[in-house]
């Protein structure tokens, strides 16, 4: 931004994006050779899914006043920044704690955390969303209680139905230790009207976590 003219600024912005961009493809294929067919297959799906959601937003009503395209060049590098963050937590192999307790992200701004707090014995479950190109918010939060099946219902208070405006059902789904399904039955007064809980959540690994794997692995 130091620089004066607004061409020598795209070409500065282009420049660290081209950058940035190969070294998520780098990191892609890096992980990717790690897995098996059908877990190639996953990721490459998911990715796809990232690349549109990267540009719905940065190509969103939020940059589109600024005609130089320079602002949605800086967004894409940013966005681009948080993915390979993303993959590098999320796909890499690692066992998660036993207990479930920690962060997990669908990599398109929904965030869960299971977490056990000093004074409470429940192991309680906080969700946060931030969807869509109009970056639309949500949060909600309660007492994580699993079923053996795995599978079960969230509701907001005891016994709410869709009828009730206030009412907040979600639907929970424990697919692996580190991957956990959420499909929002009804819960809108809790989020943006272009927002969803809905998502694909897989467990997050610290830097710390990661940096330790690594040490013991070389």
């Amino acid at each position: 931004m130091k620089l004066k003219s607004t061409e020598d600024q795209k070409k500065c912005a282009l420049k660290k994006y081209e950058i940035v961009d190969k070294e998520l493809n780098k990191t892609y294929q890096t992980i990717r050779k790690t897995f098996s067919e059908s877990t190639k297959r996953e990721l490459k799906e998911v990715q796809q899914l990232w690349i549109g959601y990267r540009d719905g937003i940065c190509e969103g009503p939020m940059y589109s006043p600024d005609e130089t395209g320079i602002e949605s060049i800086l967004c894409k590098t940013k966005t681009t920044i948080e993915r390979i963050t993303y993959l590098k937590r999320v796909w890499l192999s690692g066992v998660p704690p036993t207990d479930g307790l920690g962060s997990y992200v669908d990599g398109f701004g929904g965030s869960l955390k299971l977490l056990r707090k000093k004074s409470v014995q429940e192991i309680q479950f906080e969700l946060q969303v931030v969807r869509g190109p109009t970056a639309h918010v949500g949060e909600i939060g309660g007492n994580w209680t699993p079923t053996k099946e795995g599978k079960w219902t969230w509701a907001s208070s005891p016994g709410c139905s869709k009828e009730d405006p206030e009412c907040c059902l979600l639907e929970f789904h424990t697919i692996a230790a580190s991957r956990i399904e959420v499909k929002e039955i009804y819960c809108s007064a809790y989020r943006g009207a272009r927002a969803s809980f809905d998502g694909d959540y897989r467990y997050e690994f610290t830097e710390k976590t990661l940096n330790r794997m690594n040490s013991v692995t070389r």
